[in-house]
């Protein structure tokens, strides 16, 4: 007589779950993209008023100035921001093995969704208010928005046409950043550590130096051109033009510049968090930021506040244009954005409090959108406003109630496209550990890891800030088997024929024989093992 002994053993599975949440955002920073996109709305109300101001209509003013310059805030963050998604990303393993051709392209597809809807609306509104601006007829606009379809493909500060030469002036930024982007996030992608060891220093060191030492300025309508220059026969073009035989578009140098040094501040700034702070350091810190950031908005407001005087021969004080230096408002801009997201020192940490959290991160997340709308608001407002030189107005007055509809409007679209076009799909990642528990000793049986990515992608200044923690390993009990759900030990006798020859069986469900004499379960989806052993007695 022949007694079958069949032993099951159950499966422990563990599964350890590591979450990719996201970062409690740093709300100075976003408190100063807010500040500069309204200078900025500021800035262009005095350059398009300019000539009217000339002609008595509106009364002329120097405020927000500074402005112009200020936007190299944007391109230091949207660098920043861009490698803080490379990175986070990049930790993928599987993400990683792809092509960088593939990933680039994926990035900027992230960044055009982001875009291309509020890109359109503010290019349409641009051809609608500057027709009614110049007195153009309808048909002419139409018809420009059909010769500035390279617009809606952001290459327009690479200089393909473009309506009205652009007919929202604003827009040539975003070209800028779109462009750049790909560039940028492509050379990262092949080669992270020549980019960041070489290619940005060479960019921001050796080009910057020549774009400011012949004072060039980041313009949509001019080029700086490599190699010698000729004038186009005026008998040809109607005019002598100075053409370059090669160039770029110094508005996008200046994109390209600002984003080189936001990738060099990234690394700076994650090196600098790892050190220790103390008291000491951290009053000095406050003291750097504070005179910064007078100085910065000093400058942004009015440029004029920072112009000074000085002395020829210690007998006479003259008055002179000494304009501070563009070059030395970036280095400020460099020392704001590092301090700000470095955040040790008091004042960011009292800009990042959970009281105004909410309304400096909605603020900031429709900075850009306000940058995008609000010309073409100026035109309207200047042209319901009237302009008869008897009822001169202020640019305050512009000012304030551009900048009120631009809020408004900057917002509303914010949370249209955050609800029906931008998908925040934080990253998760899954590890599941199937343990096999054999003689009271667990090993690993299986790993299963689940990794899904999304590229969330916000704007020049916006991209979600999500880094990796680890919660709590959660354990749970998931084995199961195909013909039982039971985890507890099974011991069944069975009667058989003294002929029946001894049998060994392993059944998983994933139908995987396993050895009997074997501890760990080596199949993939393993919930249970069986061992069947047979004694014989007389």
């Amino acid at each position: 007589m022949t007694k079958e002994i069949v032993d099951e053993q159950p499966v422990q599975t563990q599964s350890v779950q590591t979450v990719v949440q996201k970062k409690e955002k740093n709300h100075a920073i976003e408190f100063w993209r807010f500040f500069f996109a309204i200078a900025i709305v500021g800035y262009h109300i005095g350059t398009i008023l300019a000539p009217r101001a000339m002609a008595g209509i509106i009364e002329a003013a120097d405020w927000m100035a500074g402005a112009g310059e200020i936007l190299f805030v944007f391109t230091l963050t949207a660098g920043y921001f861009l490698v803080k998604h490379f990175k986070r990303l990049q930790a993928n393993p599987e993400y990683a093995a792809r092509s960088a051709s593939s990933r680039s392209w994926e990035y900027l597809w992230g960044r055009i969704k982001a875009l291309l809807p509020v890109l359109a609306l503010g290019i349409l509104l641009g051809v609608i208010s500057v027709a009614i601006f110049q007195g153009s007829s309808f048909a002419y606009a139409i018809n420009s928005v059909f010769n500035g379809l390279w617009e809606f493909l952001g290459l327009y500060s690479a200089g393909y046409p473009a309506a009205y030469s652009q007919a929202n002036g604003a827009m040539w930024f975003i070209s800028g950043l779109l462009i750049c982007s790909y560039l940028i996030y492509f050379f990262m992608c092949k080669n992270e550590d020549v980019f960041v060891g070489f290619i940005a220093p060479s960019i921001f060191v050796f080009l910057g130096g020549w774009w400011a030492w012949n004072g060039t300025r980041a313009s949509q309508a001019a080029f700086s051109t490599f190699g010698e220059q000729y004038s186009t026969n005026p008998a040809v073009t109607g005019s002598a033009v100075s053409t370059g035989v090669i160039g770029f578009n110094n508005g996008l140098l200046f994109v390209l510049l600002g984003m080189c040094g936001g990738v060099i501040l990234y690394y700076a700034v994650e090196k600098l968090k790892k050190l220790n702070y103390g008291v000491t350091a951290k009053v000095f810190l406050t003291i750097l930021y504070l005179v910064v950031a007078v100085l910065v908005v000093m400058f942004t407001i009015n440029p004029n506040w920072l112009a000074g005087e000085y002395i020829i021969n210690n007998a006479s004080t003259v008055t002179s244009n000494n304009w501070t230096y563009r070059t030395t408002i970036h280095l400020l801009c460099i020392l704001l954005v590092g301090l700000t997201l470095l955040n040790k020192d008091y004042i960011t940490g009292l800009l990042n409090n959970k009281y105004t959290a909410k309304v400096l991160d909605y603020l900031g997340g429709s900075a850009l959108y306000i940058y995008m709308l609000h010309m073409p608001f100026i035109y309207f407002y200047v042209e319901i406003r009237g302009t008869s030189p008897a009822t001169p107005y202020s640019w305050a007055e512009v000012f304030w109630v551009v900048t009120a509809i631009s809020i408004v409007l900057g917002c509303i679209v914010k949370f249209l496209m955050d609800k029906f076009v931008i998908r925040k799909n934080n990253t998760i990642r899954t590890e599941k550990v199937a343990m096999a528990t054999t003689n009271g000793e667990s090993v690993p049986a299986t790993v299963v890891d689940e990794a899904t990515t999304s590229a969330p992608v916000k704007t020049e200044e916006k991209p979600e800030e999500i880094e990796e923690k680890e919660v709590a390993p959660k354990k749970k009990s998931t084995a199961k088997s195909t013909t039982s759900k039971s985890t507890s030990t099974k011991k069944t006798t069975k009667a058989a024929s003294t002929k029946v020859a001894p049998k060994t069986t392993a059944s998983t469900s994933t139908k995987t024989k396993v050895p009997a004499t074997k501890k760990a379960a080596t199949a993939t989806k393993s919930t249970s093992v069986k061992k069947t052993t047979t004694k014989k007695t007389k």
